[in-house]
């Protein structure tokens, strides 16, 4: 195999691999180019959810997250790489370069990292239980902190401020026409498509087949009240900046958060509504203090002690996200 041959398909494979990042409803935003020893990062806009991310915020943080599994797929396999974000200011939907550079010892926590992959997944459940090992919590943190971006645990009177925006969000997308048809377009029955929310990755429920929406966007009260009092706890994903440099570091803040719970045992659950709404997303940005941004909040919680897993969401084929130019 010719040395070009080589780099083409670790990075095909690294792309693949990135597949499996999590994304706004599952939108999977991000095209790969591959040309020779050189992988680059795409936004697609036609998986940018216009009504609830008109700024893109959240499919470029998605695109970080991919970014983020590419990356440690090549550490873990022994490939040292090099990370150009944002290569042309001219270009903003380019947001990444990565290049082959030398073989290097494979690095355990890579390795780790690219393990728990296979087995992340969004813990959609109402009412988890089990308390929270909160020595997990600060390595997650941590994990975090090692990408430039902070992770916030909430105190407990801070519940009643996310509830809040929450329920502030629900209400203004409730009122939206055009919210709404995007939410149905999105939650329900997309997986024959490769992108999207099934029906049979969200809680059982009365209303999951009936309007499988509702049951995705569930109460703000409702859901983070009860699961505040059932073990879980909340913490808010911030930075800085509000630019698309920090949107993409955001991602790979969150790839790298969620990854090493999915090592602890601990399970995630994104909270996009909470940030989509500009209401809601300033009241989040006061529990922050005012001067930071936030850019996503998650909620943390045992892993279910059965070892139950719901229905992984679908993926778009390779050939739909990646490209070999040359």
């Amino acid at each position: 195999m010719s040395p070009r041959t080589q780099a083409t398909d670790l990075l095909t494979r690294a792309a693949v691999f990135a597949g499996q990042a999590p994304s706004l409803h599952n939108s999977q935003p991000w095209q790969w180019l591959i040309d020779s020893d050189v992988l680059d990062l795409r936004l697609e806009p036609a998986r940018v959810l216009g009504t609830s991310d008109p700024d893109a915020r959240l499919a470029v943080l998605s695109c970080g997250a991919a970014l983020h599994h590419a990356r440690i797929e090549l550490a873990a396999a022994g490939w040292l790489a090099t990370v150009h974000r944002f290569p042309d200011p001219a270009d903003t939907g380019h947001l990444a370069r990565i290049k082959i550079e030398d073989r290097i010892p494979i690095e355990p926590a890579a390795a780790r990292l690219a393990r728990a992959a296979a087995r992340r997944h969004t813990d959609r459940r109402s009412r988890p239980s089990a308390p929270l090992d909160h020595d997990k919590l600060r390595t997650i943190r941590d994990a975090v902190r090692g990408t430039g971006i902070d992770l916030k645990l909430l105190r407990p009177g801070q519940v009643f401020t996310l509830a809040k925006a929450a329920d502030r969000a629900c209400a203004v997308e409730a009122d939206d026409a055009g919210w709404q048809i995007e939410l149905a377009d999105w939650v329900g029955d997309a997986s024959a498509r490769g992108t999207g929310i099934p029906r049979t990755a969200l809680p059982a429920g009365p209303m999951t087949d009936l309007a499988p929406g509702r049951t995705f966007r569930q109460a703000g009260t409702a859901l983070i009240v009860e699961s505040h009092y059932h073990a879980s706890l909340f913490a808010i994903l911030h930075g800085a900046g509000d630019e698309p440099a920090d949107w993409l570091a955001a991602g790979e803040a969150l790839s790298a958060g969620w990854l090493t719970a999915t090592e602890l045992a601990v399970s995630v659950l994104p909270l996009s509504i909470v940030v989509e709404v500009t209401g809601s997303r300033d009241l989040i940005r006061r529990l922050l203090g005012g001067h930071e941004l936030p850019y996503l909040v998650l909620r943390f919680a045992a892993a279910d002690p059965d070892g139950a897993e719901p229905p992984r969401t679908p993926r778009l084929p390779p050939a739909a996200t990646i490209r070999v130019i040359r």
